[in-house]
């Protein structure tokens, strides 16, 4: 008997570590140099998002700037939220600070102030938003991680959302925008 218990006990215990190899190597194929990268680009584009929202914030006069400000700090704060156990699980460390692009926008607009700061501010949103969608359309088609799929699909209707309201901004200035992918 004793012969069979530890036969018993060293079989489940080959079987487990049998069955943890398989779920790390699920783990593993579920993550991707594509799902790390983007997780990246998604973390330090939403510091940049709420960076600028800030600065909006601060800077305008115009109540439909400052209320889109509010959502892009309200609403990328979330996201970043939602992406962290990701970025976390990943090895995925979040930005230290915005990346040269970023920070040379942020200080042109530092320099801008009223109806100049304004359109820039609203150009500077077209564009990112319209990048930001399409790369976050093409991580949920590409990812095979089924968890980051679900919350990349959430964060793609929000950014979703946010182009179609800085699309209206920009339109109610004069502001010609490209067409939503």
């Amino acid at each position: 008997m004793r012969f069979n218990g530890m036969r018993v006990a060293v079989l489940t215990a080959g079987f487990a570590m049998c069955c943890g190899q398989a779920v790390l190597a699920q783990e593993s194929s579920d993550t991707s140099a594509q799902d790390k990268t983007f997780l990246a680009k998604s973390s330090e584009g939403g510091m940049a998002e709420i960076t600028l929202a800030r600065l909006a914030l601060k800077k305008s006069r115009n109540d439909d700037v400052k209320a889109f400000a509010q959502k892009m700090i309200d609403d990328h704060t979330r996201l970043m939220s939602d992406m962290k156990p990701f970025c976390e699980k990943m090895g995925v460390p979040p930005p230290a600070k915005l990346n040269q692009e970023h920070q040379m926008e942020q200080k042109r607009l530092m320099g801008l102030s009223g109806d100049k700061f304004v359109m820039e501010y609203i150009k500077a949103m077209v564009g990112d938003h319209h990048k930001d969608l399409g790369e976050f359309k093409a991580e949920e088609a590409a990812t095979s991680n089924p968890d980051l799929k679900s919350t990349v699909s959430q964060g793609t209707q929000v950014i979703q959302q946010h182009t179609e309201m800085i699309d209206q901004m920009a339109q109610k200035n004069g502001i010609s925008t490209p067409p939503v992918a």
